[in-house]
């Protein structure tokens, strides 16, 4: 049987931001949650606010011409099959100077069709097709206040 899941991480934001922060403090759910999905999939789109430029120019140098990607008035978008820098990157670097989680949206997909997708700066997920073993494994690794939906 699969599952589609959607879960949100609960988060606090200081008082001057409006980004949203683990209550606990830390991302260590991401990396498991994250190589989890990526062995499952070929294909890996970025999302980032256009004035996330350090961001952005780090993606840029991992794909250089093996990308896609789509600039809007306010979202840079990247698309680019999986490769290990990229991959790399993503499992090891995703915070920013002072901790706040790099991309926007990340997404995963297997053959065009969506495997994990990662939002709000890695606080809120969406999993379709879960398999038994993939609800364990998320359960196991979020923290107890999240919110968790199983359909």
């Amino acid at each position: 049987m699969q599952y589609n899941l959607a879960f949100n991480i609960p988060t606090y934001t200081d008082d001057e931001s409006t980004f949203p922060k683990p209550l606990n403090g830390n991302y260590d759910y991401w990396t498991v949650l994250f190589e989890h999905f990526l062995t499952c999939s070929n294909t890996i789109e970025i999302h980032c606010w256009n004035e996330e430029i350090e961001t952005i120019s780090e993606i840029k140098s991992l794909c250089k011409n093996e990308q896609e990607i789509v600039k809007g008035k306010n979202l840079t978008i990247f698309r680019c099959q999986k490769q290990a820098p990229l991959s790399d990157y993503l499992l090891n670097n995703y915070l920013n100077k002072i901790g706040e989680f790099k991309w926007f949206t990340v997404n995963l997909d297997k053959d065009m069709v969506s495997a994990f997708h990662s939002g709000h700066w890695g606080t809120e997920f969406f999993v379709p097709n879960a398999l038994k073993s993939d609800v364990a494994l998320i359960k196991s690794l979020i923290p107890d206040e999240t919110s968790f939906h199983q359909s």
